[in-house]
């Protein structure tokens, strides 16, 4: 019982069963209460390093894209084509398979991070589409194809994932090795708001409602499972 304890805490287990009125039950007890407080320490511990580990990616990341523009300065020139070279190198071309909005947030915040015009962010965008993605927005008026909302709303209307999907993106979607924990936050926080902004979950009791129900179905369909394989060996 005590091979989980470090030495310190082993000792005063020890000491406590050394004493007269020593107590099994309350020994045990005592023991677990250790055990549970240093896996508190321990956890405490990580999520510190987790979020000192984000801050630093954060600043190293921020730092590498002032570089960059700076770099992109010193040339009026040539500024226009170092952006659609670089842009290309910290975000992929947009897939069919993946969630649109998710893809925009993501060109998003690399555009703002080079400090692209907005009004140039459609030229930049098209450079990363599918040819036939590209066709949706080239039938638009020369106004409203230049516009970055108005492309934006028409890829999302064209591409719109339902609520479910969105569900099912939060809970199985795993972090790309390529991308920062920093891309990884806002991926799943795309992907939840999609959920219940699609469900239009606009108060604290209706999301508890929510994510209680959700959790509920999970059960039920482990409960459901087990039954079925039970049966099945009967």
């Amino acid at each position: 019982m005590k091979g989980d304890l470090d030495e310190n805490e082993f000792w005063i287990v020890a000491g406590y069963e050394l004493c007269e009125d020593y107590d099994e039950e309350l020994t045990k007890n005592i023991h677990s209460t250790i055990v549970e407080d240093r896996k508190a320490r321990e956890e405490i511990l990580r999520i510190e390093e987790q979020k000192e580990k984000l801050r630093i990616e954060e600043r190293e990341e921020k730092l590498r894209f002032e570089q960059l523009r700076l770099g992109a300065d010193t040339s009026k020139e040539s500024d226009t084509k170092f952006l659609v070279k670089e842009i290309s190198k910290f975000i992929h071309r947009f897939d069919l398979k993946e969630d649109i909005s998710l893809y925009l947030k993501l060109f998003e915040r690399q555009a703002q991070r080079l400090n692209i015009d907005q009004e140039n962010w459609v030229s930049h965008l098209l450079g990363l589409l599918p040819t036939e993605v590209s066709h949706i927005i080239a039938r638009e008026p020369d106004d409203k194809a230049n516009s970055y909302e108005h492309v934006k709303d028409l890829l999302l209307k064209h591409f719109k994932l339902t609520p479910e999907k969105f569900r099912q993106l939060f809970f199985t979607h795993q972090k790309a090795p390529e991308r920062t924990w920093i891309d990884f936050y806002h991926e799943l926080n795309t992907y939840f708001n999609g959920w219940i902004d699609g469900l239009k979950i606009d108060t604290f009791k209706k999301l508890s409602d929510l994510i209680i129900t959700d959790q509920l179905k999970r059960k039920l369909l482990l409960n459901l499972k087990d039954t079925i394989l039970m049966n099945g060996q009967i």
